[in-house]
């Protein structure tokens, strides 16, 4: 293959998507609209699609489908329709006719579906449906759950065998011996099991005696094992059979060592590494761990998404983009390196990577998505270097109306350098601006990106700025940033948004008289604490989903179900006499700006009482707060027609505090 075949392929973005004038004030329904298409993956023959379908939108119970489409013209071969608020994820084709998927449970839109501990396999017709595995019933009177091989415990696709047969991988975390302790899952030891995606038949090809470890498989026996040992510090293990482990050496481990796999040949294991818990690397070695050599490396972003040789499972490309723009840096020059090279460079304000591919690498599933393009799907294919579009994530969103999002960075008041996105409307002299901060949930291990950001998009659209700081606890930077994020939740972390608010007003870009505070769970935890913090700084505050007491997580959030997730609280929060010295119920006295308060009133995650008891306090102490409250929503709105309310009301609420209006009282 020579670069100048490549040199003329067409550009993607005159083919996939439409230019437009910029128009002022677009409607409130295309920032809330949701996706239809979701988790696309090609078939091993490269002739069909599968995808998750979104239905229902307007409701919060909303309805998914499994679709199969046959390429290249997308047309329907077969739905499969999940029931209420049920979406299929991790979708695998385990042949050219059959595939199998994970289901999760939907918790709103601000927090991640919730795995259910199912898997499900169907035929591309839609036939032969049958649960293979599920973690509360096994048996029974659920007669087509052929799981009864395999013990109970927390699954999860593990991959599928490099050549297709019908087959996939299963890691098993068990459930120890008596289940439950008061709704307490705890883990017993890991498994790996070769699956039958038709009859369910389980064969176990690797055990460890340790809980929430991840296995890989090589030639159908488990040979890598990783994960945390009780003091959370990663480990990992080698094996010739699946049962005899060696662990590997500190010299390759580090304090970060998170397989992804293991080359065609056999020869190489590739992980996402650091030794020094500075950001994550991609390495190379052995499968002893042996022969440990860095790839790609940067002194500020981790490795974030790798890109693969699909005839060698070899990486091809390394993605960083925790400095703002994604950065790709290229590992060698094969076929595949030389396609990604000039898709690149036909696109250079997009972002385009190989997302899937057939098992010949014939046919390539291509993505391509900016700050301005919420995304384009198209198939690459190598015979005649054919570039064929498919379809648009939001076609509604036109990018050339949308707002470009501009990394920046600056030092807190310690010295430490944080990275970040200012978001300004189109047009105009950017100086002296109405902004809005937006800090993103979490709060750990969590980072705003580059792509497009519907609430910013919006606010922009409005005449706003807007301000989204990756402080410390967020991801992409490593192991310790994110850990110095740890017991800091209502002081360091707020310190460096306060920070990132000043850098913006000391660069002109915002009016200091005009600036409001909208997040969503832990973000609207920080809507709360920043006025409270800094109370000169804001005008108003918007509270989406937010933590009002941390008491509540400790007592009702479904995060404490989980061993992990109370271990998640001590480690992060400390304890429940901690959390409420670090709750703004603790310090209402200090509150003295308007509020928006929106809550759902069955979140699970950040439980409604938050909401209420937010509510009585501003109530008894006689300060002013507005109220949007929907029935049936969980963990942010789901309905399409919730967010277009919430959105409506955040536009008027903004206009009479920070809006036109008050910039000449500000100077």
């Amino acid at each position: 293959m020579r670069l100048s075949r490549l040199a003329g392929l067409p550009l993607l973005a005159g083919v996939l998507f439409c230019t437009a004038t910029i128009a002022a004030e677009l409607p409130v329904s295309d920032f809330v609209k949701h996706p239809t298409l979701t988790n696309p993956a090609i078939s091993p023959d490269g002739k069909y699609l599968a995808v998750a379908v979104n239905e229902n939108t307007d409701s919060t119970d909303a309805n998914y489908q499994l679709a199969v489409l046959r390429l290249p013209d997308l047309k329907p071969v077969s739905r499969l329709s999940m029931a209420p608020r049920f979406v299929p994820i991790d979708i695998h084709w385990v042949s050219d006719s059959r595939l199998i998927m994970a289901l999760a449970r939907e918790t709103g839109t601000l927090e991640a579906p919730s795995t259910t501990g199912d898997i499900i396999g169907v035929d591309l017709d839609g036939t032969h449906k049958k649960t293979l595995y599920s973690l509360e019933h096994r048996g029974g009177a659920f007669s087509n759950v052929n799981s009864l091989d395999i013990p109970q415990g927390f699954p999860s696709i593990a991959g599928t065998p490099r050549r297709p047969n019908g087959h996939f991988f299963l890691n098993l975390d068990r459930v120890r011996v008596g289940g439950t302790t008061a709704n307490l899952w705890q883990y017993g030891e890991s498994d790996l099991y070769d699956v039958d995606s038709a009859t369910g038949h389980a064969v176990q090809i690797g055990e460890i005696g340790h809980g929430g470890m991840s296995l890989l498989a090589y030639h159908d026996v488990a040979r890598i094992a990783s994960g945390q040992d009780t003091q959370m510090n990663s480990v990992a293990f080698s094996s010739t059979d699946g049962k005899a482990w060696t662990r590997m050496p500190d010299s390759t481990v580090g304090k970060v060592f998170e397989p992804l796999g293991i080359s065609r040949d056999g020869r190489h294991l590739y992980a996402l590494s650091s030794m020094d818990g500075g950001p994550n690397a991609l390495v190379s070695c052995n499968l002893d761990g042996s022969d440990r050599e860095v790839l790609a490396s940067d002194p500020f972003s981790s490795v974030t998404r790798v890109m693969w040789n699909p005839e060698t499972d070899t990486p091809v490309a390394a993605v960083f983009t925790a400095g703002g723009r994604p950065r790709v840096e290229y590992l060698g020059n094969d076929t595949y390196a030389q396609i990604l090279r000039a898709l690149a460079a036909s696109q250079p304000d997009q972002f385009v990577s190989i997302t899937d591919a057939s098992t010949d690498g014939s046919t390539l599933l291509i993505s391509v998505r900016s700050d301005r393009n919420p995304g384009d799907f198209a198939l690459f294919e190598r015979n005649g270097m054919h570039v064929r579009p498919l379809y648009q994530v939001l076609p509604w969103i036109q990018p050339a109306q949308m707002p470009e999002r501009m990394p920046i960075r600056f030092k807190d008041r310690a010295g430490v350098e944080l990275a970040g996105f200012l978001t300004l409307p189109n047009g105009g002299a950017h100086k002296n601006m109405p902004l809005v901060l937006i800090p993103h949930g979490g709060p750990i291990g969590i980072a705003d990106g580059w792509f497009y950001d519907p609430w910013a998009a919006q606010l922009a659209d409005r005449g706003y700025a807007s301000l989204q700081i990756n402080y410390r606890g967020s991801s992409e930077r490593g192991y310790n940033f994110q850990h110095s994020g740890y017991r800091q939740f209502g002081t360091g972390i707020q310190d460096d948004l306060i920070d990132g608010v000043k850098w913006a007003i000391a660069q002109g870009y915002v009016d200091p008289g005009r600036i409001c505070v909208f997040g969503g769970s832990f973000g609207g935890y920080s809507s709360l604490m920043q006025p409270i913090l800094a109370p000169k700084l804001y005008k108003c505050a918007i509270d989406y989903a937010g933590v009002y007491d941390m008491r509540i997580e400790f007592d009702r959030s479904d995060t404490r179900r989980l061993a992990s997730g109370q271990q998640y609280l001590k480690d992060a929060v400390g304890t429940r006499e901690d959390a409420y010295a670090i709750s703004p119920v603790s310090m209402m006295d200090k509150f003295n700006v308007p509020v928006l308060i929106a809550h759902g009133k069955d979140d699970p995650r950040v439980p409604f009482e938050n909401a209420t008891d937010l509510r009585s306090a501003l109530d008894k102490a006689n300060k002013p707060y507005e109220w949007l409250a929907e029935p049936k929503e969980l963990h942010g709105f789901t309905s399409e027609k919730h967010n277009e309310a919430l959105f409506t009301m955040i536009d008027a609420f903004l206009a009479r505090y920070i809006g036109p209006e008050h910039a000449t009282a500000s100077k």
